[in-house]
């Protein structure tokens, strides 16, 4: 009888520890699932965020080109502004350059009167040509039609500017004119050189 229960109790023994050993490998198997799990989370965690750096790093270098850019083209202004400050009659400053087409070859002289105004006690008047004037005996010749039908004739020398070309421009006392130019006035300019001749005229309430 007693040979009998220890073989009884030796299988129990064996069948509790092969049912131990069953859940510890359960649960440890399960861990691992768990723990693969976690890592692959983390590596799609990490990858999404290197992502998103890459992007913002793209976003970040078109905003500095784009910055570069702007600069660029600030400092392009800039270089043509201080090659413009050489103009005597027009404040310091080259009338803008003529963007109506390749007419340095026209036979005639072509311009406007683009400055007519009265500042202190004189007449200001300002006068550019479109085309590049070379011949140092030009100049330009201003008429002046008072409301009451008196002339006034003055002139001046040339400017020249890198394309184009302005007159000196006159700076006329009103004392000159009788001492008020209130009324409608007639400003005519005739301007020769280089064996061409360009006539500009407007009329003007002062």
């Amino acid at each position: 009888m007693e040979i009998r229960n220890q073989k009884k109790h030796r299988k129990i023994i064996i069948a509790v520890v092969v049912i131990l050993v069953i859940i510890t490998g359960a649960v440890g198997a399960w861990f691992l699932t768990k723990n693969d799990n976690n890592v692959k989370q983390e590596k799609e965690t990490t990858t999404t965020k290197d992502d998103a750096g890459d992007e913002s790093s793209t976003d970040t270098d078109e905003q500095d080109d784009a910055a570069d850019d702007a600069s660029d083209d600030t400092n392009q202004q800039t270089d043509n502004d201080s090659t413009a400050d050489n103009d005597p009659t027009n404040g310091g400053k080259t009338p803008p350059r003529y963007e109506g087409g390749n007419i340095q070859d026209n036979e005639t002289l072509t311009g406007a009167i683009n400055g007519i105004s009265v500042a202190g006690n004189n007449l200001s008047i300002r006068v550019t040509i479109n085309q590049y004037i070379s011949d140092p005996d030009g100049r330009c010749e201003l008429t002046l039609t008072s409301p009451s039908g008196a002339t006034y004739d003055y002139w001046s020398e040339l400017v020249q500017n890198p394309q184009s070309t302005s007159c000196y421009g006159w700076d006329i006392p009103l004392s000159d004119l009788g001492g008020s130019v209130s009324g409608h006035w007639t400003v005519k300019v005739v301007v020769n050189g280089d064996g061409r001749t360009g006539t500009f005229t407007q009329e003007v309430d002062l």
